[in-house]
């Protein structure tokens, strides 16, 4: 049944412009920070296909509150119900070639909406380009056939049976011929109030004789005043009849327990060509509740289901052709590519960031914890705070290619990593440049540990061969005999220089490293921030993380 191939929004909240096609995608995940505009899509998208024929607007729903630039929204749906295809309802606004031979499912209409100053809304069904028909207006009830539904914190009449309710949709198509919901309720409401008797109502009846004495001398007519049931709202609506469960209506029970039952209520809509929408999908909800859902949702075949996300979870169980990036102010969404799997499945949190440090490997990412941690103390504030998030590559070139595939999806990317590869890696690093990628390498030639060795005052020296390994995944640091002593005669520049190099030979041989995991780069880093001070200007790993705080705008 229906879903949504491409929607065009302007002018709607905090939405200037956007356009984006889903093609046939039939579970989308929209990912992006808070403020992004996410929630704003899918309050767009059930704007313009609302069964409700009063929705109100204010001027907050107009971009910066500017009332004389319209709200605009356009969907183009597909694998319509044939009624609504019929040539007595849109069969003439069809937006497929005349001569183009195709199947009913394939066949697509335009729906827009407009809502001007005057805070009115007009639901049209759009003439084919080139046609000599004007618009066709399309009713609430035509748009019900499409059985939009959101679902957001406030789902409580998601359980009830009134016409809005995608209960009432699930149940009507269920129902035998010649019965309805409407003859149901009807026959339900007439029954309880029969069955009401006098008495029952007699002490509350009571105080109603003074009451009467009051109003008479008003000049109210009243002698019959007295007390029933008034059952509120209309009781045709059917929102005094619901779900219950151990004789609790389920509006009572707990937030999980509401949004799961809801999404069970729309994942069985879907089956017969609903449109579903979720609002944060994960609130409520258990990390393993989660994971079982989102299975079940990227498995819809018919309608189609919309999401919001913070939830690491969704990204890791989703597929990339579900996921789309909303960037603030971006005139599209940004679509994820196949080739980012690994980093997505290694590092799902990258997509949520505003910023992203894209490190070599687990020495970088422990460097950047501690700094992060002197940050803390030293500014007062935090990367997370900043929304940047620390990626780990796991080496080779993946940080350069990391940083450009992110990048592409409108994310701000760096590097932080070693140059002891410069020919190797030279294409990598002048790629990553040209796509505006921030990059923070130690000097041409130099691992991390050997930048640092070059660049710590010589008195850190003993801090790094004293190093005590607690918490190290395996204790590597070893000196050949006589080896501290050697350090504590050196006197001279020549000499202090051999031993630092002495020194990153050992703590770079290969299977018996001292510093390669996050604890060991931890290490690293708490040495480097308590030395920060001492340290030269001029020093090219001290440069490199000033101008990383400049980067995250902490300094």
């Amino acid at each position: 049944m229906s879903y949504i191939k491409n929607i065009k929004i302007r002018n709607f909240r905090g939405i200037k412009e956007l356009s984006q096609d889903f093609g046939n995608e039939k579970f989308i995940v929209l990912i992006g920070r808070g403020d992004s505009g996410k929630t704003t899509i899918l309050s767009a998208i059930y704007a313009a296909l609302s069964p409700s024929w009063n929705m109100a607007f204010s001027d907050l729903d107009f971009y910066n509150q500017d009332t004389y630039q319209p709200i605009n929204i356009e969907l183009t749906l597909k694998e319509l119900p044939d009624v609504l295809i019929k040539e007595s309802k849109y069969g003439l606004y069809i937006q497929n070639d005349l001569d183009e031979d195709v199947k009913n499912e394939d066949l697509s209409i335009i729906i827009n909406l407009t809502v001007d100053e005057t805070l009115e809304p007009h639901w049209v069904v759009k003439a084919r380009e080139g046609s000599d028909i004007d618009d066709k207006p399309i009713s609430a009830m035509d748009r019900a056939l499409l059985a939009v539904n959101y679902i957001t914190d406030y789902a409580d009449n998601q359980f009830a049976y009134n016409r809005q309710s995608p209960l009432y949709t699930l149940t009507k198509t269920r129902l035998e011929d010649g019965h309805t919901i409407e003859r149901v309720k009807s026959e339900l409401i007439r029954s309880m109030t029969s069955s009401i008797k006098p008495e029952q109502l007699a002490l509350l009846n009571t105080p109603l004789e003074s009451l009467k004495i009051t109003a008479e001398k008003l000049g109210l007519n009243v002698s019959d005043l007295c007390v029933q049931i008034d059952i509120k709202e209309n009781p045709y609506t059917g929102n005094s009849i619901a779900l219950h469960n151990d004789s609790l209506p389920y509006r009572l029970h707990g937030k999980g327990s509401k949004r799961l039952m809801s999404i069970a209520i729309q994942s069985e809509l879907t089956k017969q060509g609903g449109i579903v929408m979720v609002d944060e999908l994960e609130q409520g909800l258990e990390p393993d509740r989660i994971i079982t859902l989102v299975r079940i949702l990227k498995c819809t075949t018919n309608g189609q289901v919309f999401i919001t996300t913070h939830s690491l979870n969704v990204i890791l169980e989703a597929e990339w052709n579900n996921l789309f990036v909303v960037n603030k102010g971006a005139k599209t969404l940004s679509i994820v590519d196949e080739s980012l799997n690994a980093c997505r499945r290694s590092n799902p949190q990258a997509f949520f960031a505003k910023k992203i440090i894209c490190c070599e490997g687990k020495t970088e990412i422990g460097f950047i914890r501690a700094v992060d941690t002197w940050i803390q103390r030293k500014y007062k504030t935090s990367l997370s705070a900043q929304g940047v998030v620390v990626v780990n590559a796991e080496g080779g070139s993946k940080m350069y290619t990391y940083a450009i595939m992110l990048k592409a999806l409108g994310f701000i990317t760096s590097v932080f990593a070693d140059d002891d590869k410069p020919e190797e890696l030279k294409k990598c690093k002048e790629d990553a440049e040209n796509k505006k990628v921030k990059l923070f390498l130690c000097e041409s030639g130099n691992c991390l540990e050997r930048q640092i060795m070059k660049d710590l005052p010589w008195d850190e020296i003993q801090t790094i061969i004293n190093c005590s390994q607690d918490g190290f995944p395996y204790q590597n640091i070893q000196l050949p005999e006589g080896f501290e002593e050697k350090i504590k005669g050196a006197s001279d520049a020549e000499t202090k220089d051999e031993i630092r190099s002495e020194i990153v030979a050992l703590a770079i041989k290969k299977n018996k490293e001292w510093f390669k995991h996050i604890p060991g780069g931890e290490f690293l880093g708490t040495v480097f921030c308590d030395s920060y001070d001492n340290i030269d200007s001029n020093a090219c790993l001290k440069q490199n993380i000033n101008s990383l705080l400049n980067w995250c705008n902490i300094l």
